[in-house]
């Protein structure tokens, strides 16, 4: 009877998961079971995984946030791209614009000026001819009808 009281003793103490208490009670004698030791022995590894476990989570969640934060630095960073090839190809179209512009108004300011030199060659081709059929006029009061180039067609 006490050795089933001891064993009683043994078995709740292992139980409570306190193998040092069972001993303490029942000496060095191998009155635990083998089911109970590993009880006993996968409780602490359950302890040590749960905290393996959290430590792995805790280690997830940093990847993750590191992931994220970098996943966010790229994007920043694209539009940050994305942005300046913007601008360029808004600084190439305004210099496109602004060459034609000029390229244009050299076309018109040469245009005028070759308007501007045949008006002024038909100015002075009108003041020669003018001229010239003054002075014929001035001969031919001269030298009188008869010799004049214009009047002796007429006859």
């Amino acid at each position: 009877m006490y050795s089933k009281l001891m064993r009683v003793l043994v078995v709740c103490s292992l139980t409570v998961a306190s193998p040092v208490l069972a001993q303490s009670v029942h000496g060095a004698s191998p009155v635990t079971t083998p089911g109970v030791t590993e009880w006993v022995r996968d409780q602490r590894l359950d302890s040590r995984s749960n905290s393996e476990r959290a430590r792995m989570e805790r280690d997830r969640a940093e990847r993750e946030r590191q992931a994220r934060l970098e996943r966010d630095r790229a994007e920043r960073e694209r539009q940050a791209r994305l942005e300046r090839e913007r601008v360029q190809r808004e600084r190439e179209r305004q210099a496109r614009v602004e060459r034609e512009r000029i390229e244009r108004e050299r076309a018109r300011i040469e245009r005028e000026r070759l308007v501007r030199l045949e008006r002024e060659r038909a100015e002075r081709e009108r003041q020669a001819r003018v001229e010239r059929e003054r002075r014929e006029r001035a001969e031919c009061a001269r030298y009188g009808h008869a010799r004049c180039g214009a009047y002796s067609r007429h006859g």
